[in-house]
């Protein structure tokens, strides 16, 4: 079975499509999602009318929470006070721009979303299983991870959030962050997502990287009145989040 897992869409129409592109060259038997359906980008409409057309398991992220709820702020930090002015007015502009159907569905996604493929236990969520807006990252001490799976009990734990694409297995638990498909990065501005394998007691899990036209996004973004600079700011640590973590972190040492 092939499983493509992408997060972090952000209203990113182009981007979406052509990982919807790249997914059919692969053969994918299943797609889930892992939240962050809207928010940032020009295009929430649209991106969510072409998700719901796959029927995929999807979870809730923070921004999906937020604009469902009509909420005046996501959850997130932002580098400056000028990012942070841009990124309210992306959700001001997205909650206005959605439909009360549209806004109706994003409210009802699970937050977490537990189900079995092949004798596994699978677990999707956005950030962690319990807060939607914290963040798995990548340099996160084993203990940490390992913490995730004693509490969970999963076999494979797919999430977002951190825009960060990374495979990590922590005893028996696999661990994969979907990267961004609508979210760049500075070392790689394409849209990213996971292809998990498995057969049997086998799991393979690789990463794609997915070009699109940039420029036109950014033109949308301009004509839409948002700053194209919201499609690549990486997520920003939450102080208060990240100093309980490392508390617990040091805790346990």
């Amino acid at each position: 079975m092939r499983i493509a897992v992408i997060a972090d869409l952000h209203a990113n129409l182009p981007a979406l499509r052509a990982v919807l592109r790249d997914m059919a060259a692969l053969d994918c038997d299943w797609m889930w999602c892992v939240g962050d359906v809207v928010g940032r980008g020009p295009h929430p409409n649209e991106v969510i009318e072409e998700l719901r057309r796959f029927e995929a398991p999807t979870v809730q992220g923070n921004w999906d929470e937020a604009v469902g709820l009509r909420r005046e702020h996501p959850g997130v930090t932002w580098p400056t006070t000028e990012a942070e002015a841009d990124g309210l007015a992306s959700l001001a502009w997205t909650s206005e721009r959605t439909t009360d159907e549209q806004r109706a569905w994003l409210r009802q996604l699970p937050a977490v979303h537990r189900f079995d493929v092949e004798e596994r236990s699978v677990l999707l969520f956005h950030g962690s299983p319990l807060r939607q807006n914290e963040y798995l990252w990548r340099d996160r001490p084993s203990r940490v991870f390992a913490r995730v799976g004693s509490d969970q009990g999963d076999d494979l734990l797919c999430f977002g959030n951190t825009h960060e694409a990374f495979h990590r297995v922590v005893g028996k638990s696999h661990f994969v962050a979907a990267g961004s498909v609508g979210c760049g990065t500075a070392g790689d501005p394409n849209a990213s997502y996971a292809v998990i394998d498995i057969a049997g007691s086998e799991l393979m899990v690789n990463f794609r990287s997915v070009p699109y036209d940039r420029a036109a996004v950014d033109a949308d973004m301009r004509v839409a009145g948002l700053a194209p600079s919201l499609l690549w700011l990486p997520p920003q640590p939450h102080l208060g989040l990240e100093a309980e973590a490392r508390r617990l972190v040091e805790a346990e040492a």
